[in-house]
Parts: structure tokens; sequence; C-alpha cells
């Protein structure tokens, strides 16, 4: 297993040098297309006749200034391609803000990987959310303030559907990484009933990934804090874990860690449901 194709979201108002930088990196490793898709706010206007024309110039402004950043966006992502010769293509796409995750979940549908950058913004983080759960296809989450290390990983595991899920979507990242450590919580829930850390340690030898297990206790804490406490433990520059949720009428009602892991946005993670 490999990556063949990466596609990475940029936003035309974020800092996304370092995702650049990052997508480029990682297809050159898999020898994967390097596409980017680029969205740009499509502002609404209000329809008031004393406010209108206001609203209206002022949404234009941001606008015009989104397209500028989109094009030097779209020769950034060119020259990341170049010292690579790598391939892909980059699209812009001015959509409302609120529909920007549902349309790269769609997009990112057909690719391997997803990389988008990791924020603690609340309304931000609600399109994070939708292209976690919609895209069907692991969410690489990159914070703009921590260097990225895709050769040492720790992965969550708790013998759950999320975490198998998300343990065979990182399989091409786990091939590449020098260091694999397993981290279970030991006191969160009952594993008695789940594929133990030895018994996926010894599948993932099988597949060429040597791994250690570093077992940690709750203690009562959340199991975000618990797993980002292990995580710093292990030296890691990468977290795998599976997102836990489901929705009711469209609105995700995400797990402790899933939403823990999300608001804290404090260093590389890789999502997959």
């Amino acid at each position: 297993m490999t990556l063949r194709r990466v596609l990475m979201w940029l936003q035309a108002d974020a800092a996304n040098r370092q995702l650049i930088a990052t997508g480029a990196r990682i297809a050159a490793e898999h020898g994967a297309e390097l596409n980017a898709i680029i969205t740009t706010p499509k502002l609404s206007r209000s329809g008031h006749w004393a406010v209108g024309g206001m609203v209206s110039g002022m949404a234009s402004e941001v606008e015009t200034r989104a397209e500028r950043a989109a094009v030097e966006l779209a020769g950034a992502v060119a020259q990341a391609r170049a010292p690579a010769a790598l391939t892909g293509a980059t699209i812009t796409q001015a959509l409302s803000p609120h529909l920007y995750g549902e349309f790269v979940a769609v997009k990112g549908r057909t690719s391997d990987l997803v990389i988008a950058r990791a924020t603690a913004d609340e309304d931000a983080r609600g399109q994070i959310e939708a292209l976690v759960f919609a895209a069907a296809r692991p969410v690489l989450l990159l914070p703009t303030d921590h260097e990225f290390d895709p050769h040492k990983i720790a992965l969550a595991w708790d013998g759950s559907r999320t975490a198998t899920r998300a343990t065979f979507d990182a399989l091409p990242l786990l091939k590449r990484a020098h260091q694999v450590t397993l981290i279970q919580v030991t006191d969160d829930k009952d594993l008695s009933r789940s594929g133990t850390a030895a018994e996926l340690s010894t599948l993932l030898a099988g597949h060429g990934v040597k791994s250690t297990t570093l077992e940690v206790l709750g203690r009562g804490r959340p199991t975000a804090e618990a797993l980002k406490d292990a995580f710093e433990q292990s030296g890691a520059g990468l977290l795998v874990m599976g997102a836990y949720g489901h929705s009711r009428a469209r609105e995700f009602i995400l797990g402790g860690a899933t939403l823990g892991t999300l608001q804290a946005c404090a260093f590389p993670v890789l999502l997959s449901h």
C-alpha cells in the first residue's frame, strides 16, 4: 500500500506555506500526485436599501483580496511541485464559507490523503469536522506552529472500528516511519473484548512495521488529555486516531477524544472515520 494522490486544502485567508511544504514532502516521498483546492469566500450581500451598498462593497473587497491571495497560493503550490517534478492540479473555488468542508470532502473522496490546516477557531473547526466525517478518507490536520515529523508516529489504539480504520488508512505512512508507538489508555473503557495492542503489533509486523506499546492510565481525565500526555511522552511527531461520532439531522455529535483533540489543535493528527 502506498499513497498515489494527496490533496491539500488551502484557504486564501489563512497561513498555508508550512502546509504546502508538508504536502510536497509527503507526495515526493511516496511518489504521489500533489493536488490542491484553494477555497475563497463568496459572501452574501444585504438587500436592505440603507446598508446594502456598504455591505456589498465590503464583501467585494474581501473577495478581491482572497482572489489575489489564491493566485499567489497557486504559484506557491506550483513552485513546491517543481523540485521533485510532482504532477497534480490546483483548483480555486469560491464558496460560502459554511460549505467549505463539504466541498473539500466530496473532492477528497478520490484521494488517498487529505491535508488541511488545524484551527482552534470554533466556526472554522466546524468545517474541519464536516471534512473529517464526510470524506471517508484519512485527513491530516497540521497546526501552523508545530513541526511535523512523519517518521515518528503514535497510534491511539482501543480496538474499536474507528481505530482499526485509522490504523490501516495510515499504513502507507506507518511503513515509512522509523518509530511507531501504540498508545493504549487502559482505564478508559472495557478492552476485554477488543483486539489487544499486542495482537495489532504482530499484524503490523507482518506488514513490515515495527512498533512498541505505551500503556497509560487516564485516571479520570478526559481521554484527549491522556492521549496528549502520552503523545508527548512518546516523542512522536504525528498522532493517528479514529474519529468517533455520528450524525443526527446532519449535525455531528463528536466523541470526547475526537472533540478534545480538535479543540486542542496542539499537534499534527491524522483522523479517520
